[in-house]
């Protein structure tokens, strides 16, 4: 069921929230604060209609979810292995790593590039899609969540898929070029990261970029900055990538929003 907390991406929910609280001080009828409770149910029963109609994640997929979300971060935070206590907000859901699944067996795809990789979640999901010979390659700024995530990856059959950790500016030197490239790294550097993937020629001809939270719990269209500096970097990036005529975007309300953009050539 979809928490309290993945709720609050959605600025429509929040609004309701605060009126729910107006409401209770006010002399209002019951049935408007019927109304209230009623639409904030109605979208969280939506997003939970949506998860209860997807594929469910395999059970090697499954097995890396709860880890993620049983691992003792506070240790780990407490033993200074982490800077700060990361939220496992930020591992892709099944319904967003079913979207993923989808897209990547509907072309050819062999070679995925993942920017941002957590605890391996999307990772793994995308290279259970891919071929015997598919590979994953993933860059983790983060010593400490590569680590982990390879440790989870190991104990998943498709898990061999996914090799060590690498670099864009590597891979570049390398010549190596991707079908797909994920997005979900650090939102400030959003713009730079989408810059070095056309600069360094990281995108294979006919190839697509998934862009992960590109509505930024409703910061890039309501203007709240209800996250602050980490939202006007989604902001930003959203209007380099609606300026950029060499491509062709689609943005679609999927969680907290993904983002498709392939060269216009390959559309048109």
């Amino acid at each position: 069921m979809t928490s309290e907390k993945q709720m609050r991406q959605d600025p429509a929910y929040r609004c309701l929230q605060n009126l729910r609280g107006l409401v209770e001080k006010e002399n209002v009828s019951a049935g408007i604060i019927a109304e209230v409770d009623k639409a904030m149910d109605l979208l969280k029963a939506r997003m939970d209609f949506c998860e209860q109609q997807t594929t469910r994640p395999s059970q090697d997929l499954q097995q890396l979810m709860n880890s993620t979300l049983q691992h003792d971060w506070q240790k780990a935070h407490d033993q200074g292995q982490l800077d700060r206590i990361p939220s496992t907000m930020m591992m892709s859901g099944n319904l967003e790593v079913q979207f993923f699944r989808t897209l990547a067996s509907l072309g050819n795809v062999k070679r995925v590039l993942e920017l941002g990789l957590f605890t391996g979640c999307s990772a793994l999901a995308l290279a259970e899609s891919l071929p015997e010979d598919g590979k994953v390659i993933s860059c983790e700024i983060d010593p400490y969540n590569a680590n982990l995530a390879r440790s989870f990856l190991d104990k998943a059959a498709a898990g061999k898929k996914t090799p060590a950790q690498e670099s864009m500016e590597r891979l570049a030197q390398k010549k190596q070029q991707f079908d797909l490239i994920f997005l979900d790294a650090d939102k400030p550097s959003y713009v730079q990261y989408y810059k070095m993937i056309f600069e360094l020629g990281l995108l294979a001809p006919k190839g697509t970029i998934l862009v992960d939270n590109a509505l930024f719990f409703g910061d890039p269209y309501t203007k709240e900055r209800f996250t602050g500096k980490v939202g006007d970097g989604i902001t930003q990036f959203n209007e380099v990538v609606k300026d950029d005529n060499t491509v062709h975007k689609v943005l679609l309300p999927i969680r907290d929003g993904i983002m498709i953009i392939r060269r216009k050539e390959d559309v048109d």
